[in-house]
């Protein structure tokens, strides 16, 4: 009975082992500091081409938090008018090949309202939306390049849905 306590012991000691040798895992990139990866301020304002079209912007909050927003109209849209606003947090699940630029994704949630003065004048449109986007900064240059989609929920005036969409350039000052 001890021999065979002793062989139980030995067995797991040595499963444990590797256990023990293993090196030290790196913790989740998730709160790595954005202002080491690209030049300006704060504060970025640019343009973007969607859903809508017009003028854009972001407001870092901290390394990794900020609130974009953006105000414009639909493409092909006479008298759309659009606003939205959007808490966003960044992720790096991945390394790019340089440090010159660095890809993060973003997952967030806000709102937007929208109004056409002519097709439909006085209809107001309001909601809640979801934002899932992936930025490229340049290390080297105060900008941002993203792409991004935003499934909407609108329940204000009428309830209705809609998945949109922006590729935009913000320059940060």
């Amino acid at each position: 009975m001890r021999t065979l306590r002793a062989l139980s012991l030995l067995v797991l000691g040595a499963a444990a082992a590797p256990a023990f040798a293993q090196s030290k895992v790196d913790p989740p990139r998730f709160g790595s500091k954005i202002k080491d990866e690209r030049r300006g301020g704060p504060l970025g304002l640019g343009i973007a081409i969607g859903a809508p079209t017009g003028v854009s912007g972001k407001l870092w909050i901290g390394d990794w938090m900020g609130l974009q927003f953006s105000a414009g109209g639909d493409i092909g849209r006479i008298g759309d008018f659009a606003g939205t606003i959007d808490y966003v947090v960044h992720f790096r699940p991945f390394n790019t090949a340089t440090s010159e630029y660095s890809v993060p994704i973003y997952f967030g949630g806000g709102f937007v309202l929208s109004t056409n003065t002519y097709e439909q004048y006085g209809d107001v449109m309001l909601g809640p939306r979801g934002t899932a986007g992936l930025s490229v900064l340049v290390k080297e240059l105060p900008t941002e390049l993203y792409f991004e989609v935003n499934p909407t929920f609108l329940v204000y005036e009428d309830v209705s849905w809609s998945v949109d969409g922006q590729i935009g350039v913000r320059y940060y000052f």
